[in-house]
């Protein structure tokens, strides 16, 4: 006869086996915001498939040997339970261990930038970080120094990056830009983004000249 039981017990572990596999990736996607068809495609529910099928073997051999007081079924719930078991406790302590390290990352990475805020106010000279990859310039390098200069007057230059994306730098970023959001209003006015850009889009854009070709 089966447990009751044991079994209510081996369908509880089960259910949060796969419930902490599936909603695992958010805390190994953590900063990453996504939906939860993403975070289910994301978790690979078929290598939980497939560990469940292996476990069910495993159990299945387990509950041929002799154990006083239970049964093969009760040893196949027992087996199967205390493996589900184990295999829920890694992944808690997987993802806990991921996020908590991810978390620990983004609080550095948002204290170095609010002191980088704090640095670049006092001289001035606040520096926007940007991943744009490689360029071909929009203008000549005259237009180019002018917007510079224009970006200058109000108090700010931009820095790119590179191609790679850090998600964890990129709340850093935020933080940043927390950080000298006030202090870029107050010298410049409200609305001074608006302004500047207004600035820049009346330079006079000269073309590059075309390579030549035969």
């Amino acid at each position: 006869m089966v447990s009751k039981k044991l079994l209510i017990i081996n369908i509880v572990v089960v259910m949060l086996l796969i419930t902490a596999h599936t909603l695992g990736s958010c805390f190994i996607m953590y900063p990453m915001k996504s939906d939860i068809w993403t975070v289910i495609s994301e978790s690979s529910p078929y290598y939980l498939l497939i560990a469940l099928a292996i476990f069910a073997l495993i159990a299945w051999l387990i509950s041929h040997l002799r154990i006083k007081n239970l049964n093969p079924k009760n040893k196949f719930l027992l087996a199967y339970t205390i493996l589900c078991g184990v295999l829920l406790t890694f992944i808690i302590y997987f993802d806990a261990a991921t996020y908590i390290s991810t978390r620990k990352a983004i609080r550095e990475s948002e204290n170095e930038y609010i002191h980088q805020a704090k640095e670049d106010i006092k001289k001035d000279n606040v520096m926007y970080r940007f991943a744009g990859g490689l360029s071909i310039p929009k203008y000549d390098l005259k237009t180019r120094n002018k917007i510079d200069s224009i970006r200058k007057k109000f108090g700010v230059t931009y820095f790119n990056t590179g191609c790679t994306v850090d998600i964890i730098d990129i709340e850093g970023q935020q933080k940043y830009e927390e950080a000298v959001k006030l202090y870029l209003e107050k010298r410049n006015g409200k609305g001074w983004e608006e302004k500047m850009n207004r600035e820049i889009e009346n330079l006079k854009k000269v073309k590059l000249p075309r390579p030549y070709s035969r």
